[in-house]
């Protein structure tokens, strides 16, 4: 999994969820079943108590993609925010300049915000 920026879709992670997401609407499913579907994708792969970094990245990217085509589902929004204010993909940052660290604290702060208000 690579990173090249702090925004939302600056990951490979999120723009697979997104892509995937988009993948399966286009294919005929209703918002709940691409949500599934992606959703199952990554619970295969991931252990979500052992890779909440991961499942932070897969929640914020689906969360914003349905955000972006208004469609988010409740579940989805309060996990998302659930898990950045736990501040589990902040993880993958501590190691990363400060400067971009605090970035990407600020990016997710605002995210927050707009879930919150959405």
């Amino acid at each position: 999994m690579g990173a090249w920026g702090t925004g939302l879709f600056d990951d490979d992670t999120t723009c697979d969820v997104r892509d995937s997401f988009i993948d399966y609407l286009d294919e005929g499913n209703t918002v709940e079943e691409a949500t599934q579907y992606v959703l199952e994708e990554y619970l295969d792969e991931f252990d979500p108590e052992e890779d909440l970094e991961v499942m932070a990245l897969v929640y914020i990217g689906l969360s914003a993609i349905q955000m972006e085509k208004n469609c988010l589902q409740d579940q989805v929004r309060k996990t998302a925010i659930n898990l950045i204010e736990k501040g589990a993909d902040l993880e993958l940052w501590e190691d990363s300049d400060p400067k971009d660290y605090d970035e990407r604290k600020k990016v997710l702060s605002e995210f927050k915000a707009k879930l919150i208000n959405f």
